[in-house]
C-alpha cells in the first residue's frame, strides 16, 4: 500500500534560530531573558510606603522631563547670543516665564513630591538644582532657593544614586517599570 502525504508549512518571515548546548544527550535552548525584578515586602506597611512612592514618582516625573527638555532648549539658545547681557536678560525672560507656567502646579506638590523632583531632575540632567540655579540665575539665587527649600526640609544639592541608596533604588525601579509599560517615552 501507497500513502501520499502532503505537509504545508507557514511561517514567519523571520527565520529565527536560536542558539542550544547538547549536554548529556539534553538539549538546552541558550536566549537572552531580561531580567525580572521581583519587589518583595516584609509586611503591608512596606508594601504601603511603596505605592505611595511609586504614585509620587509617577506623579513628579513628567516635571523631571520637562524640565530636562526645557534646560537644553535654554542652553542652545544661550549659547546661540554672543553678548553676556543679553543672555542675562533672556535667562531673566525664560525665568519669569517659568514661573509663570510652573508656579501653581509645583505649590501643589507635596514636600516628599518635592525632594523626588529634586532627585529626578538630577537623574534627567545629571546636574543638581542647585547647580542649574546656580548657572543660569546667578550664586545668590541659588542661594536664596537652597534657603527656602531647606526651610522646607529639602536640599537642591541632594544627589541621585540608584545604585546605593534604598529610596532611589525604589525609583529607578518604579521608572523602569512605567517605561516598560509604555507610560513615558
Amino acid at each position: 500500500m501507497l500513502t501520499n502525504f502532503g505537509i504545508t508549512i507557514f511561517a514567519q518571515d523571520k527565520l529565527l534560530i536560536a542558539g542550544f548546548s547538547i549536554i548529556n544527550g539534553d538539549t538546552f535552548f541558550i536566549s537572552n531573558i531580561p531580567e525580572v525584578a521581583v519587589l518583595a515586602f516584609k509586611d503591608k506597611e512596606e508594601q504601603k510606603k511603596y505605592l505611595m512612592l511609586k504614585r509620587r514618582v509617577l506623579k513628579v516625573y513628567p516635571y523631571a522631563l520637562s524640565s530636562k527638555e526645557k534646560l537644553k532648549s535654554i542652553e542652545i539658545t544661550l549659547d546661540s547670543i554672543p553678548k553676556k547681557r543679553h543672555r542675562k536678560q533672556h535667562s531673566k525672560h525664560v525665568a519669569k516665564w517659568i514661573k509663570e507656567e510652573y508656579a501653581d502646579r509645583l505649590k501643589n506638590l507635596t514636600m516628599s513630591e518635592g525632594k523626588i523632583l529634586v532627585k529626578l531632575i538630577y537623574r534627567e540632567t545629571n546636574t543638581t538644582s542647585y547647580e542649574i540655579v546656580k548657572s543660569h540665575r546667578g550664586r545668590f539665587n541659588a542661594f536664596f532657593w537652597q534657603t527656602i527649600a531647606k526651610f522646607w526640609d529639602n536640599n537642591l544639592k541632594t544627589e541621585y544614586d540608584p545604585l546605593n541608596i534604598g529610596e532611589d533604588i525604589l525609583i529607578e525601579h518604579i521608572l523602569i517599570q512605567a517605561q516598560l509599560e509604555g507610560k513615558f517615552k
